[in-house]
């Protein structure tokens, strides 16, 4: 916890007044922990660039309000399925023009959703990462690095992509979406920023602006678009272009950089209620415009953005976002702390802790500052056990494997009391975990609780680690898997520590010393508790035993975590599971499936597990519900008997406002993602610190609940990853 001294000292990270002077208007400032990613929609795969890219770019279709299951026609006014799910038409709404004053029209969509797919999940740095993924999973998988496809980027893959016909254009507002592998979450895939048009023209322009730099190396075949006799001409001829960055010049390993990515200068290619002004090279600072084009959104209520200006500042320290929280509340600043901005573990800098451990009841300790939650989403934090690790140094796999052993996985997690974690350390603003499915996640009845099945097969017992431990280390396990699955030839691996038999003391006398390194996040004070309990209940039994066993906790930066472990690298570290789109297939597949995000780098290679996820995609294709959630059960089911996982916990949010602004809504689906600052709009302050855990407003954004200063705090959400792009980043 950070503690405050009496004395207050003013700080220079909001804008200053005379900045602020110069608006025609209200303006907003969001301090964040925070930098982007990626700022294109259609490379991004990182929750805060999402909260950026959701007040710049529109989808088709998009969540109705405070719902997380329901969604409705955005930029779309209609659409229609067919009986086999395979064929989607569409009518896009009249009238609507991006930032630049191209008309949003089908050829936009094509363009976007087109430009999703060849980008393959692409940066500069590689291939597969993003999330291009989630439509082409609709298509021919073969042309999907991500789902196991090997592409060569070169005129022959634009024209396998666009030969898939996804994008039909009937007329300027009119189209066809046509797929291949139908989807029964098809509408919650086409609220992904991906799916949203840009403006085919301008983003053009600017990406050959970059590209035709003599610094790139690229060789480009078409340098320039102008020669093209039509603008479906021009668009395959910058698709050629593109693709053409790909693993050649300053990008050997990716593709090229698009404007988008990065926007300096600004984005005018969005039709959202905000454009970007302009984004700091070395400040990773935003400033927001107010749209004054803007179409206002698809309610009979029309969004109208009330803050003129909305600046986005990166503020690495928590105790100076917390100071500017203070001082802008008392000034009367429209200020917001956004998700991970204020950790879990700080919960009392700005809550009474009587009334929340006695009446679990939120009530602010600052003035002008109202709580509100907690509240939940679809995110699952757990720390997995890899049961094949390589040495970072040699690159070749370790001799001891202690976590190919089940005794081992089960007295690791034995170790720990996550009840007293979640409520000692993250303050009770979360709920313990029992398998990768998050409550409220579609469909319905994939979080069953009722079912004990669905629970771990572990539970806090000292006395069962000591059990396990003996019994791990007098008879050590003999038969091993290789990372692909297949039993490992003899001596490849070695599992023994301690001894095999204890001496008349009850202990080893000269044991065979091993040492298992966990590793944490950098400031996830959860699972660094969660690590830390763990190292001090296997240490006491091995020295109660004279085991020679060691558990250690090293907190590293996350990046390198991630790094390290995507490589298969570490024994056991901690992350998590954001949903790309709320259904529960998408937790099972990169969670459970072999060879998928963290099975395949952990060393899991359950045939079973294949086969439930090949019936659940399968159901999913035909509408089938009722087989998804028993596939669903059955793989929570296998996981916890193997375990898999710890799991660690449900992370819950609560948010702070200030009393001079109106308009804050709260949906689960974007519970990451950060502010719309569309909705919200000045009101009188007022300094009140009653709290309420009232619920969600209305559907209509416009009528959302009163909102300015957003404290959200996912305890260390930063280190939950959004998608499969956590080998390169989180959030």
């Amino acid at each position: 916890m950070t503690i405050f001294s009496s004395v207050y000292f003013a700080s220079t990270n909001l804008p200053p007044v005379s900045a602020q002077s110069q608006t025609s208007g209200p303006s907003i400032t969001w301090e964040t922990i925070n930098t982007p990613q990626f700022i294109d929609p259609q490379v991004s795969y990182f929750s805060y660039d999402y909260g950026i890219m959701q007040n710049v770019y529109e989808s088709l279709l998009w969540w109705n309000g405070t719902s997380g299951l329901q969604t409705i026609p955005w930029l779309a006014q209609s659409y229609t399925a067919s009986s086999d799910l395979k064929t989607y038409t569409f009518t896009l709404r009249s009238g609507i023009k991006f930032a630049d004053g191209e008309n949003v029209d089908s050829t936009s969509v094509y363009f976007g959703l087109n430009r999703l797919l060849i980008l393959d999940g692409s940066t500069p740095v590689g291939h597969g990462t993003q999330a291009s993924w989630i439509l082409q999973q609709l298509l021919n998988t073969s042309l999907a690095t991500t789902l196991g496809g090997h592409v060569t980027y070169n005129s022959a893959y634009v024209d396998a992509v666009l030969g898939e016909n996804f994008v039909s254009i009937t007329s300027p507002t009119t189209f066809t979406i046509n797929v291949m592998n139908p989807n029964s979450a098809f509408p919650y895939l086409l609220t992904i920023p991906g799916a949203s048009p840009v403006a085919p023209n301008w983003v053009m322009q600017h990406d050959l602006a970059l590209w035709n730099q003599t610094s790139t190396g690229y060789t480009l075949p078409y340098p320039s678009l102008s020669s093209a006799p039509d603008e479906m001409t021009m668009i395959k001829d910058y698709f050629y272009d593109e693709v053409a960055t790909c693993n050649s010049g300053i990008t050997p390993s990716g593709c090229g950089t698009t404007y988008l990515d990065h926007s300096y200068q600004g984005s005018m290619a969005g039709s959202g209620p905000y454009t970007i002004q302009s984004v700091g090279q070395t400040t990773n600072d935003f400033v927001f415009q107010a749209n004054p084009n803007y179409w206002g959104g698809p309610y009979a209520t029309k969004i109208t953005p009330q803050y003129q200006t909305a600046y986005v500042n990166y503020v690495p320290d928590e105790a100076t976002r917390e100071i500017d929280l203070r001082s802008a509340s008392s000034a009367g600043r429209a200020f917001l702390l956004g998700p991970g901005d204020l950790t879990a573990d700080h919960l009392y800098d700005v809550a009474d802790r009587s009334m929340w451990v006695n009446n679990h009841q939120l009530v602010s300790t600052i003035p002008g500052v109202t709580l509100y939650g907690p509240y939940s989403g679809y995110v699952t934090n757990f720390d997995p056990f890899d049961t094949n690790v390589t040495n970072i140094f040699t690159g070749k796999p370790y001799t001891f494997q202690p976590f190919a052993d089940r005794r081992f996985r089960l007295a690791f997690a034995d170790s720990v009391n996550m009840s007293s974690i979640v409520a000692d350390v993250s303050n009770g603003v979360g709920q313990v975990a029992i398998n990768v499915i998050s409550p409220g996640l579609p469909p319905a009845g994939s979080y069953n609780p009722n079912m004990t099945s669905q629970y771990p097969a572990y539970s806090f017992n000292p006395d069962a680690v000591q059990s396990l431990l003996l019994d791990a280390m007098m008879h050590p396990l003999t038969n091993f898997n290789d990372e692909n699955g297949h039993p490992a030839p003899p001596g490849m691996y070695n599992n023994a520590f301690g001894c095999s038999t204890l001496s008349s003391s009850g202990t080893c006398t000269s044991p065979i010393p091993q040492t298992i390194n966990l590793i944490a996040p950098t400031g996830d004070t959860v699972d660094i508790a969660v690590m830390n309990a763990i190292a001090g209940t296997v240490n006491n039994v091995s020295t109660t035993y004279n085991m020679g066993l060691t558990v250690t906790v090293e907190p590293i930066p996350v990046g390198t975590m991630i790094t390290e472990a995507f490589s298969g690298e570490l024994y056991m570290y901690a992350l998590g599971w954001l949903d790309d789109y709320p259904w529960s297939i998408d937790f099972l597949g990169p969670m459970y499936a072999p060879a998928q995000t963290y099975p395949g780098p952990d060393g899991w290679n359950s045939t079973q597990m294949g086969t439930l996820y090949k019936d659940a995609v399968a159901a999913s294709t035909r509408g089938d519900i009722a087989t998804i959630v028993s596939d669903t059960n059955a793989m929570n089911a296998l996981a916890n008997q193997a375990v898999m996982y710890l799991w660690t916990w449900y992370p819950q949010i609560f948010m702070a406002y200030t009393s001079n602004i109106a308009g804050f809504f709260w949906n689960p689906s974007t519970i990451v993602d950060g502010p719309y600052f569309a909705t919200y709009y000045p009101t009188t302050m007022t300094t009140t610190t009653t709290s309420s855990a009232a619920g969600a407003p209305s559907s209509a954004l416009t009528t959302a609940a009163a909102a300015v200063v957003i404290i959200v705090i996912v305890a260390i959400a930063a280190i939950v990853l959004r998608s499969r792009s956590k080998k390169t980043t989180k959030t």
